[in-house]
């Protein structure tokens, strides 16, 4: 064995402890997601020498251009809003380097599997703690709710996958562990009272059902009625639930009292109000928008004028994705962000073609099959969390979409790896 092969044994360790410690820390850790993305980046930086050598397919540099562009959008939009707010961009640039090194040292997919029902657990737990021994009113973790709670959800749904495709390969105990720990993640999004994220399961749900049909026909009907149940008890909970009714009450109640009355000092008021703004704003700018003071300086001259309440000057930002970046940098930025998603869903979607390169139901045909519906499901989700809350605006909207991507990705890379090599 080489010098070169040992170094790059030594970083695929290090790579595979970082995708175990990803999901494993989540949210429930101050920062937890960074202790993996330093342990990533420090990799590629001291075994730069050894991996550089590796060329990434087209696939891979084509995530890696996008991440690249993504990190020179968040440049420019906050070009002009000081030094302080520049990580946004560099993390996008830091992640396009760590997935261009841990594609050529991938981890063992098993770390990532194993550390989601971890972090989920943990996540529930602290959430019930915050809410029920803290007397918190919305359990927030350590970020705000809506973050919280969508990201918990998106945690719930990936362990939710690895539950169903390996449920034949274990035991009863592993089962009701795995199922405890997607309960517990599920109960954090719940009591986070984030009402926008769960939009995200009218399209995850779909795309369970589709992927199902395409691939293992046989077991659509047991699907659709796990789904079919899980939807009967999320909604006799909420029913019963005296808080959560309160909250969708509000939501009927803030979308009215705007419609009727203009009222923009409530939550979805205020979200409606952007949104009017940015049908008024885009239109003037279409092609390279206002940028993020422009952006702001046009909106508090309309408050000024007033033409909109005070309250619309509480956020720099608008709560949608894709109008935030088409106000602020034009259409590219729409694009651009769109290509990503569309990329991102492009090179994991596991078509038949895809998966007939391994025997089916043997370990290998199952690990690809989790990775491919897992990496599909973080830009749909992204793509629906977006919708209502600006969710790259925030450092963990950030880091966990670049290094889940990034790992899943990684990880991928190796099953197919080991697969082009069984049958050579």
């Amino acid at each position: 064995m080489t010098r070169r092969d040992k170094i790059i044994q030594l970083a695929v360790r290090g790579n595979t402890a970082a995708a175990f410690l990803l999901p494993a820390l989540a949210l429930w850790v101050p920062s937890g997601y960074s202790y993996a993305a330093l342990l990533m980046l420090l990799g590629a930086v001291c075994f730069a020498p050894a991996w550089l050598r590796h060329k990434p397919d087209r696939a891979t540099w084509g995530l890696a251009m996008l991440m690249v562009g993504m990190g020179c959008m968040w440049f420019m939009l906050t070009v002009d809003t000081g030094v302080n707010r520049w990580d946004k961009g560099l993390k996008w640039l830091l992640g396009a380097w760590c997935l261009l090194y841990l594609t050529a040292c991938p981890p063992r997919p098993q770390a990532f599997l194993a550390g989601l029902p971890i972090g989920c657990a943990g996540m529930g737990l602290l959430a019930l703690w915050q809410v029920w021994g803290l007397g918190m009113e919305r359990a927030t973790g350590y970020t705000n709710a809506i973050q919280w709670g969508n990201l918990a959800l998106l945690l719930a749904c990936l362990n939710a996958v690895s539950l169903a495709v390996f449920w034949r390969q274990h035991g009863a105990l592993w089962r009701a562990g795995m199922a405890l720990a997607v309960t517990l993640s599920l109960a954090a999004s719940l009591l986070s009272q984030s009402r926008g994220g769960w939009l995200a399961l009218a399209a995850i749900f779909p795309l369970w059902l589709w992927l199902t049909w395409r691939l293992r026909r046989r077991v659509f009907g047991r699907l659709l009625a796990a789904l079919g149940v899980l939807l009967l008890t999320l909604m006799l909970v909420l029913s019963l639930t005296p808080r959560f009714n309160e909250r969708i009450a509000l939501a009927a109640m803030e979308i009215s009292a705007y419609l009727d009355n203009g009222k923009t000092d409530t939550s979805l008021g205020l979200r409606l109000a952007q949104y009017r703004l940015a049908a008024q704003l885009i239109p003037e700018k279409p092609w390279l928008g206002w940028g993020a003071r422009g952006f702001v300086d046009e909106m508090q001259r309309r408050v000024d004028a007033g033409e909109y309440g005070s309250e619309m000057m509480q956020y720099p930002q608008i709560h949608n994705d894709f109008l935030d970046a088409w106000v602020k940098v034009g259409l590219g930025g729409v694009l651009w962000q769109a290509a990503l998603f569309a990329w991102v869903l492009a090179i994991f979607w596991p078509s038949p073609a895809r998966m007939a390169r391994h025997a089916e139901d043997n370990p290998r045909w199952r690990e690809a099959l989790t990775l491919r519906v897992m990496g599909a499901m973080v830009p749909v989700s992204y793509f629906m969390f977006g919708m209502s809350q600006p969710f790259f605006n925030h450092n963990s909207g950030i880091m966990c979409f670049v290094f889940y991507v990034t790992v899943l990705w990684a990880a991928l890379q190796r099953v197919e790896r080991e697969g082009r090599r069984a049958l050579a």
